[in-house]
């Protein structure tokens, strides 16, 4: 409780469990509502703050720096909002009913209880990744949802001088993968379960994309999902029973929540 001029006002601590979009814009508001507060965001990851909408492109090189995909530091912010900013830090538990959270720093192991007066939790979404037959014999399959995703298909398509890929899905995030592994001269084969990429725009303009992938010789396969991997990822038979050979191949196929935390909370 802090007095002022007259005043009593009630500060409490605010506890956010994750960053980048949701929790660290979270932060950044609640610090402008109220100066007094005590915020503490935890993240898992190392980065708090990206451009989750640039990491295809830098996987491209057309955004040629990484450090441009960095919005903000821990430091950075933590100081300029007065924010306690712990990165490295999972979220492992929550009790409702005490109030607290269980936390664990990721890179020591070590797990402390932390209290809160209100919680948010923005832990956002993973990547779909269903249960394909051979998935577990490979190490050249990738979904793309972070900075360390990133880094790890940028230095496999270097290391392994990628010539052929494959992206399995036609929403956003494959497309620009697409288009960005095109760029690197990878011969893409896109494979949609649909009739047409882009399923929420009229089929009608999803034509005009069907040719432009055409003019950059992208092979386009509609109407045919992804059933399983053969040779350890280096090839793809789909339900149709056509194969693929490819090189790597990015699951493109959607989210899910990430609300397992809140599941297991009974939230």
């Amino acid at each position: 409780m802090i007095e002022k001029e007259g005043e009593c006002k009630m500060t409490r601590k605010i506890v956010i469990i994750g960053g980048v979009a949701g929790g660290a814009t979270a932060a950044t508001r609640l610090r402008r509502l109220n100066e007094n507060d005590e915020i503490v965001l935890f993240e898992k990851g190392e980065y708090i703050s990206f451009a989750n909408c640039g990491l295809p492109y830098h996987i491209g090189g057309t955004i040629k720096n990484r450090e441009d995909l960095l919005l903000q530091t821990v430091v950075g912010m933590g100081e300029q909002y007065n924010l306690d900013i712990r990165n490295f830090s999972e979220v492992t538990a929550i009790n409702t009913k005490n109030k607290t959270v269980t936390v664990k720093n990721v890179k020591t192991n070590e797990t402390y209880i932390e209290h809160y007066d209100k919680l948010i939790i923005s832990t956002g979404a993973k990547a779909i990744i269903p249960p394909i037959e051979g998935l577990d014999k490979t190490d050249n399959v990738f979904s793309l949802r972070n900075i360390p995703d990133m880094d790890k298909i940028k230095l496999y398509i270097k290391e392994y001088k990628v010539k052929q890929a494959t992206v399995v899905g036609g929403g956003f995030i494959g497309l620009e993968m697409m288009e960005n592994l095109t760029k690197l001269g990878v011969q893409v084969h896109l494979v949609e379960m649909s009739d047409q990429v882009m399923p929420n725009i009229d089929f009608e303009l999803a034509q005009i994309l069907h040719a432009q992938m055409g003019l950059h010789n992208v092979n386009l396969t509609l109407g045919d999902g992804l059933k399983a991997f053969k040779k350890n990822g280096k090839q793809l038979q789909l339900t149709s029973g056509k194969l693929i050979d490819t090189d790597l191949t990015i699951l493109a196929i959607g989210v899910t929540p990430e609300s397992s935390l809140a599941e297991e909370a009974g939230i």
